[in-house]
């Protein structure tokens, strides 16, 4: 007895439907999807699938980061030049015979500080906005003694001054207005003072993330104009530490130079266990140099110099352990020490971690660095020279170098 073709399809249909747990539609399914992978157009259906799908995530991602962060070179770059503006309010000469000198280097600072805040204000970055308002805040927190010398808060949030309040003499005590001049714009503290935070805060917000005293502005001290005479004071003539504001420090002043530049140098290295010789040095000359530093600084004259370098020994000590895993140890005496076989022995990702990026603990160091440089030549910066990774002077990126990174 024989048996039929169309018999014997429909028993392997069933048996495939059996073992498929399916119908027999879902065979005919099964067979399609076979000849379409065996001629290659399923292969190709996928692969354009996919294609699709990383298109849209890459689209997503692109945006996703657009939007996290948005720069904004008009605030950066009025944040540096207000930064400066700012900086250079403690050198001035407060004394009522240099009024007129007064009120145009505080005309000075209200034309960058208000080019400063209309910029942040009208930024497309929320970021910069939000720093807007919290300058803004600052200031409306001095508005009384701001409008006590003649400058009043506008609605746009810029700022303006009245020449004959700020030049008032009282006429029947004869008091002026400097003694809320030094209190607003001279000092560790003041509001000048906090601008300057403020401004390299923004610079970093506006910018690529770096401050403005970071390793994309390679800037170093002229250390060099102070001669070895000017560091030495006997028993006799050299005040207690801490005794005076504007005493100017020229020893705590090179030493912030040279701390400056070791910083520098082991931030342009190639931090990697492969060079690891090389990366023990210059992190022994920063321990020498953070050394001196504090040294000179706990010891200065200049009491804001004093305060700046415990803000450093702080910023160090908050990072204690990381210095730990490296063979680095915080003495009694609040100065470092290093062992070179432990220091060897470690990960340099550990020293890289604390040396490179944006709100990183040498990008910290340095904003503080250049406050103790200030203090100790009183309204001078480590912007005043730049130099390149190697230490080389490079006078023509000089007053342009944080411009060219926008």
């Amino acid at each position: 007895m024989g048996i039929s073709l169309n018999g014997f399809n429909s028993g392997m249909q069933d048996m495939y439907s059996s073992l498929l747990g399916g119908s027999g539609d879902s065979t005919s399914t099964l067979l399609s999807d076979y000849a379409s992978i065996k001629n290659g157009s399923y292969g190709k259906m996928m692969k354009s699938y996919y294609a699709k799908i990383n298109e849209e995530e890459e689209g997503s991602t692109s945006k996703s980061t657009s939007e996290k962060k948005e720069t904004d070179g008009a605030t950066a770059s009025a944040a540096r030049k207000f930064y400066e503006t700012a900086g250079s309010m403690n050198s001035l000469d407060f004394s009522y015979e240099n009024i007129d000198g007064l009120y145009d280097s505080v005309s000075a600072f209200i034309k960058d500080y208000n080019t400063m805040i209309k910029n942040a204000s009208n930024s497309k970055s929320a970021d910069v906005k939000a720093q807007a308002d919290a300058i803004n805040d600052m200031t409306y927190s001095n508005y009384k003694l701001l409008a006590k010398i003649g400058i009043t808060m506008n609605s746009d949030r810029t700022l303006s001054i009245n020449e004959d309040t700020f030049k008032k003499v009282n006429e029947k005590t004869g008091a002026t207005n400097v003694p809320t001049m030094k209190t607003l714009f001279q000092g560790y503290g003041s509001y000048a003072d906090k601008l300057t935070d403020k401004m390299s805060k923004l610079y970093r917000t506006a910018g690529e993330g770096e401050s403005i005293t970071s390793a994309k502005a390679k800037y170093a001290g002229s250390a060099g104009s102070y001669t070895a005479s000017e560091t030495k004071d006997t028993d006799e003539t050299k005040p207690a530490p801490g005794s005076s504001k504007t005493a100017k420090d020229s020893a705590s002043a090179t030493a912030a130079s040279a701390l400056f530049k070791s910083i520098d140098k082991l931030g342009s290295l190639s931090l990697t266990n492969d060079n690891k010789d090389n990366i023990f040095d210059a992190f022994n000359t920063f321990v020498k140099d953070y050394n001196d530093l504090m040294k000179n600084a706990l010891e200065s004259v200049n009491s804001n110099v004093i305060h700046q370098a415990d803000y450093l020994k702080n910023l160090v000590n908050s990072n204690k352990s990381a210095f730990e895993r490296m063979g680095v140890t915080i003495g009694g005496d609040n100065l470092l020490s290093i062992d070179e076989e432990k220091f060897k022995d470690s990960d340099m990702s550990n020293v890289k971690d604390l040396f490179t990026g944006a709100y990183s603990f040498s990008e910290k160091m340095t904003d503080r660095i250049n406050q103790i440089y200030k203090y100790a030549t009183q309204g001078e910066s480590l912007e005043g020279q730049t130099y390149t990774s190697q230490g080389i002077y490079n006078a023509s990126g000089t007053g342009s170098t944080i411009d060219t990174t926008m």
